[in-house]
């Protein structure tokens, strides 16, 4: 999967936050208040998304309504796994290791993370501790 641009990833975030087809002023509502652009610049972000295959317009009487073609999660996974892979060799323990000793994670959210992680193991279909 293609990835984004840092200012593309914004736009898709503000419009996945949206739930639905959304306009241009929908979407501009969503972004953080760092990323207030002129309504044009917006629209060149959304044709460079439409380009690459993220969303789809639609018209709709005088606007254009946007819709995701790419899951948040699905676009999300695929991008961390990628950076996983680039910059830790695909070794998710040394990706949090690193966070833990740069003190980039609580331990509130490894304890939510241990308790995640051994729901997920005891429902695979490769769990046969038994």
């Amino acid at each position: 999967m293609e990835t984004l641009s840092h200012s593309e990833e914004i736009v898709m975030s503000a419009l996945w936050a949206c739930g639905a087809p959304a306009s241009r002023r929908q979407i501009a509502a969503q972004l953080p208040e760092s990323c207030r652009w002129a309504d044009t610049t917006l629209l060149n972000f959304l044709l460079r998304l439409e380009r690459k295959g993220f969303v789809r317009p639609q018209r709709q009487g005088n606007k254009n309504m946007y819709t995701p073609l790419v899951r948040r999660q699905t676009y999300c996974g695929a991008v961390s796994a990628a950076h996983l892979q680039r910059l830790y060799g695909g070794d998710a323990c040394a990706m949090l290791g690193a966070l833990a000793d740069t003190g980039r994670i609580s331990y509130a959210a490894m304890e939510r993370l241990a308790r995640y992680l051994d729901t997920r193991a005891a429902e695979s279909p490769e769990y046969d501790y038994d």
